[in-house]
Parts: C-alpha cells; sequence; structure tokens
C-alpha cells in the first residue's frame, strides 16, 4: 500500500496542502490506490452509476474527476438501502463507496464553519477556529444544515443531550458537536468549546436547520470528518493498520449515530420516575423501555470499551439503577427486571409460552443479575473507584444472592432462558450455567480487592461447584457423552434440548470448565459448523430449522438467527484462540452491512435464510443498539486488545493481523502503539500527563518467547507484573532468543 494512502484518509489539513492537484477548471484531482490490499479484488464496479475500475494491483492508481465523485457519492446514497447493497466477497470492503469515499476526503479541506451574525471568525491552528460574537454581545448563535447535535451538561455528573428533528432544544454546559445527517457527508461536523452555557436545537418542517447558541463572548470550533473519529469530549482514535479505515469509519459511524443517541436521560425519559442511567435499545420507537436484564450487558460493555469520561458515567448510572430496581423488588428476591417503562413499570416476571401453548418460561430469570455482577467487576476494573465499590457492595451482593437461590443440589442452576426471548428454556441452560460461575469467579475478585478474603473463597467455592456441574455428563450435568458436546438446555422434565447452540459448547472451553478430551472434541465440532455459525456473526445454533414449535416462542423464530449477543461470546472465543483473522473477518462483515445503511443496525440478522425470507438481511427492531455496541467491544477489546485490569491502568493484548499503530486518546487508554513484525518489536508510548502502569500479553504477536522490555535506563526479560511509564515515556519490547 502507498505511504501515502493511510494518511490521505485521516482529516485534511485546512490549508487544502493535500496530495490533489488543481489544473485549470477541469476540478480537482486526487490519486486513490484501488488494489487488492484495500479491496481484497482486483475489479470493482459500481453497478449504478456506472463502471469504476479498481485497476489490478496493490501498485494500481486511477485519476478521478472530484465532481464526478460527488456526483456517485450522491447517487448511491440516494438510493433505497435495500438497494446499497454490495457484491460480495467481503461485500468488496465497502466496494466503490471505500474508494469514493477516499478520494472525497483527499480533495478538498474541511468546511469553513459557521460565521455568527455580526461576528467574526479566526483560523488558530490546522481544523480549528475562534468564532466571537458581536462587539458588546455575551452571547452568538451559529446556524447549521439539518442534521444531529450532542450538548454535554456537566452541572451533576457527565451526562449528553442528542437532539434531532424529533426532539426539542437542549441546554447544557461547555461542549456541543454539530454533525451532518448523513455519515457519508462531505461537510465536516463541529465542535464547539466555550466557557458557558450551550442551547442547540433543530427545527423545520421544509427547510430544516439546526441552531447552537453559545452563552459567551467566543467559542472554539474544531471541524472532523462527518462522524468523528473521536469521543465525545473530543479525544480521538486512529487505527493505522491494514482494513482499519472501514473499521474506524463503522466504529464512529455506531457511536455518533447509535451509542450517544440512546442516552436519553435529560431529554426524552428526563420526567421518568427512573431517568437516571434510562437508556434505550432502540431509537425507532417499537420498544421505550430501557433493559436491565440482557440489553444492559452490552450497553455497558460497548460504553466500557469506548473509555471516556462520559460513556463511563453513563456505565456507572446504568448499574446503579439496576441495583436500585434489586433492591426495590417488589417481592424482596433481589431480581433484575426484563424492562422498565416510561410509566415506572417494573417488568420482574415475564413468562412467554410457546408457539403451540404446550410450554412455558421464564425470561432472564438470573440474567440481570450475572450480568450485573460482571458490569460492577468492569466499572470497577477501569475506574478503580473502590470507594463506590464499598458503598454498593452490599446490594452487589444480595444480586448475587438471588442468583445462589436457583442452584441445586448437584451444583446445576436452574434459569429458564438467559438470552433468548422466544426460545422456551424452561429449566437448566448450560450457557447461564457457564457464565453464572464466571460471574462468581469475578466478584471473588472484587472482594480480594477490598480485602474480604473470606468472602471471596466463598464466591471461588461457588464458581467451582458450578464448572464442576457443567462438565460432568447427563444427567447429572450438561454434557452429552454420546454426541461429545454439550446440550442446549434441559427441561423440567430431564429432557435434553440440542441443536448445536454455540454459546453453549464455546463457553466452557473458554472458561476452563472442561476436560482435555472435552475441549477437543468441542473444537472439532466447531470446525465442522464453522460456515453454519459464521453466516453473519453469530449463528445462534448449527441447526435453527431443527426448533420445534414446543422449543419457539409464540413471537416466532425470533432468536434463530445472528444477533450482536452471541457474536460478543463467539468473538471472545476467537480471541482466545489467538485468532485475530478471524476478528477481523467477523468485523469487517457487521462494518460492511452497516455502511450499507448508514451505519444503522437492526435487531437480528436472518440474512434470508430459513426464516423471514423477505428479501432483506435482518428482521425485528429498527435502529437497534446491540450490533454498535457489540462491534466496539470487539474492536477494542478483543481485537486491538485494550481491556480492563483490577491490577493495572490498562491491560494490552492486541490480536493486530501484520504490522501498524494504534493511537487511542480516550481518558481511559490515552496510548499509542506499534507492532513491526518484520523485526519482531511492539513500542508503547503513554501520552497522559502523568505515570500510568500496564500489563502486556503478545503472545498473539510475538508467540510465548522470551520478550524483553527497554525502557531506556534498563533492559529486562517482561513478567507478568505490571511496569510503569511516566508521561510520554516510551517502551520497546523485543523478542529475544535469551537475555543479553
Amino acid at each position: 500500500m502507498p505511504s501515502g494512502f493511510a494518511q490521505s484518509l485521516r482529516p485534511p489539513d485546512i490549508t487544502g496542502q493535500n496530495d490533489v492537484t488543481q489544473s485549470g477548471n477541469a476540478g480537482l484531482h486526487a490519486q486513490v490506490f484501488a488494489g487488492k490490499t484495500l479491496f481484497g479484488a482486483t475489479e470493482c464496479s459500481n453497478r449504478h452509476s456506472g463502471p469504476l475500475t479498481c485497476v489490478g494491483a496493490e501498485e494500481g492508481y486511477e485519476k478521478i474527476d472530484f465532481t464526478t465523485v460527488v456526483h456517485r457519492i450522491n447517487t448511491w446514497l440516494s438510493l433505497p438501502a435495500a438497494d446499497r447493497l454490495l457484491p460480495s466477497p467481503k461485500q468488496a470492503l465497502y466496494h466503490t463507496y471505500a474508494l469514493l469515499r477516499a478520494t472525497l476526503l483527499i480533495s478538498g479541506s474541511p468546511s469553513l464553519p459557521p460565521t455568527p451574525p455580526g461576528g467574526s471568525i479566526r483560523h488558530i491552528e490546522r481544523n480549528t477556529w475562534q468564532v466571537s460574537a458581536p462587539a458588546g454581545s455575551p452571547y452568538f448563535t451559529l446556524s447549521f444544515p439539518n442534521g444531529t447535535t450532542f450538548v454535554l451538561d456537566g452541572t451533576d455528573g457527565q451526562h449528553v443531550l442528542p437532539s434531532d428533528l424529533t426532539s426539542g432544544p437542549v441546554h447544557g454546559s461547555g461542549r456541543a458537536w454539530w454533525l451532518p445527517a448523513s455519515p457519508f457527508s462531505p461537510q465536516s461536523a463541529y465542535m464547539v468549546i466555550a466557557d458557558g452555557d450551550v442551547t442547540s436545537s433543530c427545527t423545520g418542517k421544509h427547510n430544516p436547520s439546526c441552531r447552537v447558541t453559545v452563552q459567551a463572548s467566543s467559542a472554539n470550533i474544531t471541524a472532523y470528518r462527518a462522524r468523528p473519529h473521536a469521543d465525545i469530549h473530543g479525544d480521538e482514535f486512529d487505527l493505522d493498520f491494514p482494513g482499519a479505515e472501514g473499521l474506524a469509519d463503522a466504529l464512529a459511524g455506531f457511536y455518533w449515530g447509535t451509542m450517544l443517541p440512546s442516552v436519553i436521560e435529560r431529554t426524552r425519559a428526563k420526567d421518568y420516575p427512573d431517568a437516571e442511567g434510562y437508556i434505550i435499545s432502540t431509537l425507532a420507537d417499537r420498544y421505550v423501555g430501557t433493559y436491565p436484564d440482557v440489553d444492559h450487558e452490552f450497553q455497558i460493555k460497548g460504553r466500557v470499551a469506548w473509555g471516556g469520561d462520559l460513556d463511563l458515567a453513563v456505565v456507572r448510572r446504568m448499574i446503579e439503577l439496576e441495583l436500585r430496581l434489586m433492591r426495590e423488588d417488589y417481592c424482596g428476591l433481589w431480581r433484575a427486571p426484563c424492562a422498565v417503562q416510561p410509566s415506572g413499570e417494573r417488568e420482574y416476571n415475564v413468562r412467554r409460552n410457546s408457539e403451540d401453548g404446550e410450554t412455558n418460561a421464564v425470561m432472564f430469570l438470573v440474567s440481570g443479575n450475572v450480568e450485573m455482577i460482571e458490569s460492577v467487576w468492569l466499572y470497577v476494573a477501569r475506574t478503580k473507584d473502590l470507594e463506590w465499590l464499598r458503598l454498593h457492595l452490599d446490594d452487589i451482593e444480595m444480586g448475587a444472592w438471588s442468583v445462589e437461590q436457583h442452584i441445586d443440589p448437584l451444583g446445576r442452576l436452574w434459569s429458564d432462558v438467559y438470552y433468548e426471548d422466544q426460545v422456551i428454556k424452561d429449566g437448566r441452560e448450560t450457557m447461564s450455567a457457564a457464565l453464572a460461575a464466571r460471574a462468581f469467579g469475578l466478584l471473588a475478585e472484587l472482594e480480594l480487592v477490598l480485602g474480604r478474603d473470606d468472602a471471596a473463597q466463598r464466591y471461588v467455592k461457588l464458581q467451582q461447584r458450578l464448572a464442576q456441574a457443567v462438565s460432568r455428563p447427563l444427567p447429572q450435568g450438561y454434557w452429552d457423552a454420546a454426541q461429545s458436546r454439550f446440550v442446549d438446555w434441559v427441561d423440567r422434565t430431564g429432557w435434553a434440548h440440542d441443536h448445536i447452540h454455540l454459546l453453549a459448547n464455546i463457553l466452557p472451553v473458554m472458561l476452563n470448565m472442561t476436560t482435555r478430551a472435552q475441549t477437543d472434541s468441542i473444537e472439532s465440532l466447531i470446525a465442522a459448523e464453522l460456515d453454519e455459525f459464521q453466516r453473519f456473526p453469530t449463528f445462534l445454533s448449527a441447526r435453527i430449522a431443527d426448533y420445534n414449535s414446543s422449543e419457539i416462542g409464540d413471537g416466532g423464530p425470533y432468536d434463530l438467527c445472528a444477533a450482536g449477543r452471541y457474536w460478543h461470546w463467539d468473538a471472545a472465543y476467537w480471541a482466545w484462540r489467538g485468532n485475530g483473522d478471524m476478528l477481523l473477518e467477523q468485523l469487517h462483515k457487521v462494518a460492511s452491512m452497516g455502511a450499507t445503511d448508514d451505519y444503522i443496525m437492526g435487531e437480528r440478522y436472518d440474512m434470508d435464510y430459513v426464516y423471514y425470507i423477505d428479501g432483506k438481511p435482518w428482521h425485528g427492531a429498527a435502529h437497534y443498539y446491540e450490533y454498535p455496541c457489540v462491534y466496539s467491544w470487539v474492536l477494542f477489546h478483543d481485537l486491538v486488545g485494550v481491556q480492563p485490569s483490577l491490577t493495572a491502568d490498562v491491560r494490552l493484548k492486541p490480536m493486530l493481523v501484520g504490522g501498524g499503530s494504534v493511537t487511542l486518546k480516550q481518558a481511559a487508554y490515552q496510548l499509542r502503539y506499534q507492532f513491526e513484525p518484520r523485526n519482531h518489536s511492539f513500542t508503547l508510548q503513554n501520552l497522559a500527563s502523568k505515570s500510568r502502569t500496564f500489563e502486556l500479553d503478545l503472545s498473539a504477536l510475538l508467540g510465548k518467547h522470551i520478550l524483553g522490555l527497554d525502557l531506556g535506563a534498563e533492559f529486562m526479560a517482561l513478567s507478568d507484573q505490571p511496569f510503569e511509564l511516566g508521561p510520554g515515556e516510551e517502551a520497546r519490547l523485543q523478542k529475544l532468543d535469551s537475555l543479553p
């Protein structure tokens, strides 16, 4: 790949001094790389607006007229979403879109921000300007085209207030954003920073527009691409490795298009009885509740992965809402409710019938409680807020106690349904037992951090008890010795149900609950059924056509397909196996699907396979939270490898395929690393203004060899212990045959 290509995809300098030529009145031109490395194919074509050849090999270039580029993009965007589907393989990594977008980005400068009426504008640096109010005025207003605005409010904690044409004005302080309506717009997005209150609104039926009013004499405005590669605070990320640009665009598209607008605590939910921590799952108004069972797990994980101060404040409020709802359980059983509605209604007991009316089961009997424990662990590992943990420990332990009540004398957890709300699992699930065992282990770690050794030992014993039951053969356990795999669930009549459920089989292996023989059998099973599971990441089971009407819920085969919740654990399995290629393939599939519909994802992806044969790849709620949140987790946590730790500020376990670099300026990370496979070296720099500690696991990049850690003044073998880097300090790690 030409060295200038990755650079050309970054936001251009405001001076316009990019790799662009101006030739009289012929318009702007740019050289754009269009070979195998980017597209995975030697030829690409735009089936909607004429052929556009990606010429031959890696060194190929094509001169493209800028006006033609804009026309082709607008033509493509004007098509119905269903017609924007792109061809395989891997949808040519976003097909002509990637080529056109690259051309567009390097062909011009960021748009000049609006000037207040009667005010002034002055360029400060690169993509930042200062705008000033008219002389003597204590405020000014900026007018933008239709789009979306976000305002931060720090008056009593970190809150974000999203606003568009469907909502009224929002009020905050210090910082506001305006983003154009389309993520593919050539128009820049803008961040406004001012020392004063900010109000934003979008109005107008026939000629909609947005206005941002700043109660200050001046403000700084920074231009970004239409979907900034930054969090709400303006802390940027930069991914520079093969195929990273499309992944980064999707990451930004999901964050700004779904994750931030889902935070409605101070907007739509401001008058709800349970407003704090009230995060919605769909922006299409089909489901208006917040869902502590299941949905909060992945809402939280996506925000933990992003790592910004706002994101972690939202996580804290979501957990505190869950703990309060458990404490206020009407029956005193410390259950997490399935849902909380805008009216304040809490759905603690949701029982659903099968399609044939013969069976029924409770939805998410223990799911929210188990997930709460993991969420607490993630929040504490990320923030190191032990005072918060002590304050809420009684509630956390009572939530764990609620799960214990469903464990029988043989160590089996009678959980009913854990994730699939239209599969009627009236009994004990392998998946539930494995995840509950893991949660008790995480709670033991939290107890140890607080010096509560006795409590920690009790939870370790619970973890072991559940894990031992998982690996035992039927009927006492979950292992089907005849089929050499784990069953999905055993109902209360003792009947085992099994359609080769993915998570039921990979979780016990990944969580170290299996014998060597069981592990070998499961790895062979996954290899044999890989195409079924990876149709789109990730299908529930390998035999979705075999579920019968007593197993399918009365809402139909809703869950017999792919969903983000399954993908989360599937990706964890491949990361556990050190398979970065699989992670990349999965991420590209989701990013490519997102790009076909402005990075808006549906709820369930059936891929027109077996059920829901209707010409579109998804069904269920539109503009759904799940894939955007799980995508963020898989990209940050599993591929880039930045992970929470109780014993260091950051744990790094990257899975990059080939060389490259990663820069993350979000509050939780503030680091840069570079991997050079040719010299077997890895460089890490602390970008924070204070010393920070790091744990490293480079086994996926450099193998399990001796690693020398060069801190400048000393050279040592890398141990499992954290090491410290001062502000701006850099460490180099080298694979060695022996220490010098």
